[in-house]
């Protein structure tokens, strides 16, 4: 079966149950219509005969391909934006699609031209916001909060930026999102069924399909999440300008990928345009404890709009 990922059209020889499955391009195209992009099993060269750029993660071929080796495990070929081929031995266990629903999707972004960002992004309304900041500054704990208040998720990880009239659209990535140990405990999710997202790792993944929002939506505003020592000086602090632009270039998705594929000035110049498009930026001072999440919950909702 096909699945859909921002709109493409995914065939995909290793099975991805976590992407939604492919009904149609929309009302005016045909479903008979090729997949934008091809996932297969196969032989990935141990090394590129001309190397381009090499770094720890990554290495770029002189005409654009990329290998992606997660410490020999996984090991993907990312081609033209249009095709990636997996050479592992454990093609559909959850490492796997961690990685291709990670690096690999960052790669394909990058190689077709896409702004991705790290966010998780939920909808108010008519709209969305998205979440973003550093690795471990609470995005998917601030999403399980607004899920249990009804509120619906676009992605929880990355999600794909797009011009529209009237703005900037946020794109939905897949029903899944994926929780520390800790932040499960405190949402009371019971984690003993649940597939970790790496084997070693108390992170875990998430089904919300109940929860999962298929619209695109002009987003409202992105919120860089941010610490205080101090509860008393937890604020919403707006941006504007470049400052705003700044916000969302250092919150994109593996933008070191573009930057090595020397798509730097078309990146930053798309980025610009998204920021200018989104009506608000703001950062989130907030004090970390038990309650941190549902004060920013309340103050989003009294900003954004419920």
């Amino acid at each position: 079966m096909d699945r859909r990922l921002f709109g493409w059209r995914i065939a995909s020889e290793i099975p991805l149950p976590e992407l939604p499955p492919w009904t149609g391009a929309g009302p005016s195209e045909s479903d008979d219509r090729p997949a934008d992009i091809t996932i297969r099993r196969g032989p990935v060269p141990a090394r590129f005969a001309e190397i381009r750029v090499e770094r720890p993660l990554f290495t770029i071929s002189a005409d654009g391909q990329m290998r992606i080796d997660v410490k020999g495990h996984h090991v993907f070929l990312v081609h033209d934006g249009r095709e990636v081929v997996v050479d592992t031995g454990t093609p559909d266990d959850a490492d796997c699609h961690t990685y291709l629903l990670g690096p690999v999707l960052g790669a394909l972004c990058h190689q077709r031209g896409e702004v991705i960002l790290h966010a998780a992004v939920l909808r108010f309304g008519d709209a969305a916001v998205a979440f973003c900041g550093q690795s471990g500054a609470g995005k998917s704990t601030l999403a399980a909060t607004l899920l249990a208040r009804g509120h619906r998720m676009l992605a929880d990880d990355v999600t794909v930026l797009r011009r529209a009239a009237g703005g900037t659209q946020a794109w939905p990535a897949y029903p899944r999102m994926r929780l520390w140990q800790d932040a499960a405990s405190r949402s009371a999710i019971d984690t003993s069924t649940l597939d970790r997202c790496v084997f070693d790792i108390e992170k875990f993944v998430v089904p919300v399909d109940p929860a999962f929002d298929t619209t695109p939506l002009p987003l409202a505003a992105l919120v860089h999440l941010d610490r205080c020592d101090d509860p008393a000086d937890e604020a919403l602090i707006p941006l504007k300008g470049l400052k705003a632009a700044g916000q969302l270039r250092d919150n994109l998705y593996r933008a070191g990928m573009a930057y090595a594929m020397e798509r730097t000035t078309p990146l930053l110049q798309a980025t610009a345009r998204l920021a200018a498009g989104i009506p608000r930026h703001l950062i989130a001072r907030r004090h970390i404890d038990d309650g941190a999440a549902e004060r920013l919950a309340d103050r989003i909702e009294a900003a954004i709009g419920a």
